[in-house]
């Protein structure tokens, strides 16, 4: 992904990181779906071609928010784990999922995740925090 010159303006250095189209639906679905093998990322609802995951999870592990390791489950494959970076961008993602929520006619609102988020925001990001809690979590700066 192309990259402008350093910036002084942290809106634009957060954007060069993780402001295009598929990089926060993977940190979602890292966060709030429980995925972190490659074919889950395929799987997702938004499909996502298979050649842009895989610049887009190069770009989030080059930039300290995710790690790559090896399976221990099957070493042929690798899983993805958040920082500490991403676990720090959660109240940013909830604010933007609660905006959608509130000019997305077509959001359901019933998917469990949108009525925690609406109704206990405080209980998703405890329960979030705690699925990774024992992951390495390295601050990655």
């Amino acid at each position: 992904m192309k990259k402008r010159s350093p910036t002084i303006c942290p809106v634009v250095f957060s954007l060069d990181i993780f402001g295009d189209k598929w990089s926060l639906v993977i940190l979602r679905d890292i966060l709030l779906g429980s995925k972190s093998h490659f074919r889950e990322f395929l799987a997702s609802e938004e499909k996502i071609a298979s050649n842009v995951l895989s610049v887009r999870l190069e770009n989030l592990v080059a930039n300290g928010l995710l790690i790559k390791k090896d399976d221990p489950a099957n070493k042929s494959a690798a899983i993805y784990i958040p920082t500490q970076k991403t676990l720090d961008l959660l109240p940013m993602l909830f604010e933007l999922m609660r905006w959608g929520i509130k000019y997305n006619p077509s959001t359901d609102v019933s998917v469990p995740v949108m009525s925690q988020l609406t109704n206990n925001p405080e209980s998703l990001r405890d329960q979030v925090i705690l699925t990774f809690k024992d992951s390495p979590l390295p601050d990655s700066n």
